[in-house]
């Protein structure tokens, strides 16, 4: 597919995307913006753009038709004219964001934007009356914020202020000002550990002291009952002196507060939230610990325990696989913090850390140089593990193993120690290496899609050959071709399920042509086979696309 391509289809995405919330502002309805960030995270940014200016437009207009028709001053956006107090403002981040900086702003004075998100918008700001430089947070503003968003808002600034702790962010004063309501924080100069440049990656050991001084806020978090929910490298800066400092709190949960939440609601970043964040079950400390064995996991690996496409499909591995063992991906990685990082991730709340104390208690001891204990799994809990950490690659084996030793078997018993034979028995060897070698391959994040359709594509062309070198009937044979078109539906993309269908069509139609095997002889049941592999990949794309559009429209509910 071309650039032009590619963008004739962003721009068709967009234009549904816009019609739909236009659609839902023209029914009095208040947009999703926390379903919009997370259904539609390439078109947020310019669908919120859009929805700001048009509310500044509107309200623009209707400043017009309600004034005289004499010339009068123009309003500009540092303006304090008495109209602009109230929640139907024409403030906006439209505007904001074409201001000249400093803009004033009540008793403070924006200098620069410094973040923006589904909920709001960040600047540097200075308090006039006090001379003392601030982080600002503004709520959407008009149409664009509804009572749940501001009650998200205002909590997020209530947790944060309930929380005296060094290493969490101080609040100092929550208001409004035209319209737009606001909290202030203390400003820290310095970066998140999610932007942190390449050539400034930090080193195990400063990695792990800064995990440890945000677990000892956690727990003290914690303490007071509150559940932060949305610990990513993100929600952590770093000061100039390398000092962390936990911010957004927009989705902490407070023990008494049953409001903004209920079970089955699923907020927060699908790549380091726990399993029951992603299932909506009801969450316990011990699910921020999960998140912060994931922050950690990142930190010292170079890339997120999980990835994918598309959010579903990073929930999808939340909850069914295990993370690659980050020494694959970190050969320096010390195997005790490894330990310590995979007991802080274990899918089973149970088996994780019983709190953030007692994580930050094995991180300082690996920072020390003390032994650390771990709990020794069973053989069973190994292959559990193993299965769910490496599930393509078990497969494989098993599958390969299998049929190796029935072939070895039927050599020995029958005593054909014929080339063909010999030759089945190193292909099977060899696809048993390669899937090895692809799964080493595969845990490094930019590998993966290649890995992905290079082992699909391997697979087809080896199983091809096994069967072509097999002697006849070959028909028993060919339900490989079904398999593995039913395996590729389990990595839920409709491109790679097209992708599989159409090698197995290619290699099926190669043995029509070349071998011989009763099955030639009646070309009117390849022709059936054929259309049977086609169904099945049609329907397993089917299946896809319906289990997305139902995941969409069920979160979208939530």
């Amino acid at each position: 597919m071309t650039g032009q391509d590619n963008s004739d289809e962003f721009d068709v995405e967009l234009q549904g995307v816009l019609a739909e919330y236009l659609e839902a502002t023209q029914r009095g309805e208040a947009p999703d913006l926390d379903r919009l960030y997370r259904e539609h995270p390439d078109h947020a940014a310019a669908v919120c753009e859009f929805l700001d200016n048009q509310q500044f437009m509107q309200g623009l207009f209707s400043e017009l038709d309600d004034q005289p028709t004499q010339a009068g001053p123009a309003v500009t956006v540092d303006s304090n004219h008495p109209y602009d107090q109230g929640r139907n403002s024409s403030w906006s981040f439209a505007r904001l964001g074409e201001a000249q900086f400093p803009v004033a702003f009540g008793e403070y004075s924006l200098l620069h934007e410094i973040d923006r998100g589904g909920m709001g918008i960040v600047f540097k700001a200075r308090h006039e009356q006090l001379n003392r430089i601030v982080a600002l947070k503004i709520m959407r503003s008009g149409e664009l914020s509804n009572d749940e968003e501001l009650s998200r808002f205002r909590a997020e600034a209530e947790a944060s202020a309930s929380i005296e702790h060094p290493n969490i962010i101080s609040i100092y004063e929550v208001g409004e000002v035209h319209g737009l309501v606001y909290f202030t924080m203390a400003f820290v100069d310095g970066v998140d550990l999610g932007s942190l440049p390449p050539d400034k990656k930090l080193s195990c050991k400063e990695a792990v002291r800064i995990v440890a001084r945000v677990a000892n806020a956690i727990e003290h978090a914690h303490q007071a009952g509150i559940i932060h929910r949305d610990l990513k490298p993100s929600n952590i800066l770093l000061d100039r002196a390398h000092e962390p400092f936990l911010i957004d709190f927009g989705l902490a949960k407070v023990k008494q507060d049953k409001g903004l939440t209920c079970t089955g609601q699923i907020l927060g970043t699908p790549a380091y939230m726990s399993p029951e964040q992603a299932r909506g079950s009801l969450l316990t400390p011990t699910s921020d610990v999960y998140s912060l064995g994931a922050v950690l996991y990142e930190l010292v690996a170079g890339q997120a325990p999980f990835s994918g496409p598309t959010p579903i499909d990073i929930l999808l591995q939340v909850l069914h696989r295990h993370p690659a063992q980050p020494r694959k991906i970190n050969k320096q990685l010390p195997r005790d913090l490894e330990q310590i990082i995979l007991r802080a991730m274990a899918k089973e709340p149970g088996d994780r850390y019983a709190s953030a104390g007692d994580f930050q208690a094995d991180l300082q001891k690996f920072l020390l140089g003390e032994p650390i204990e771990h709990p020794r799994p069973s053989y069973v809990d190994r292959f559990t593990n193993w299965w769910r950490r490496e599930p393509v690659l078990v497969s494989h084996l098993a599958a390969i193993g299998t049929v190796l030793a029935i072939v070895c078997t039927a050599i020995y018993v029958r005593g054909e120690n014929t080339p063909n034979a010999l030759m089945i028995v190193s292909l099977l060897s060899l696809w048993g290496a390669s899937s090895v070698l692809l799964q080493r391959l595969s845990v490094i994040e930019r590998h993966q899609d290649i890995v992905q359709w290079g082992w699909a594509a391997l697979d087809v062309l080896i199983f091809t050959t096994l069967i072509y070198l097999a002697a006849p009937p070959r028909g028993l044979l060919l339900i490989g071709y079904p398999m593995t078109i039913a395996a590729s539906g389990l990595f839920y993309r409709t491109r790679f399920v097209v992708f599989v269908t159409t090698l197995c069509i290619l290699g099926f139609s190669f043995l029509w042509a070349t071998v011989e095997d009763p099955m030639g002889n009646r070309p009117e049941f390849c022709i059936i086979y054929i259309s049977g592999l086609m169904v099945l990949g049609l329907c397993l794309v089917s299946m896809i696309r319906r289990i997305r559009g139902l995941t969409d429209y069920f979160v979208g509910q939530k």
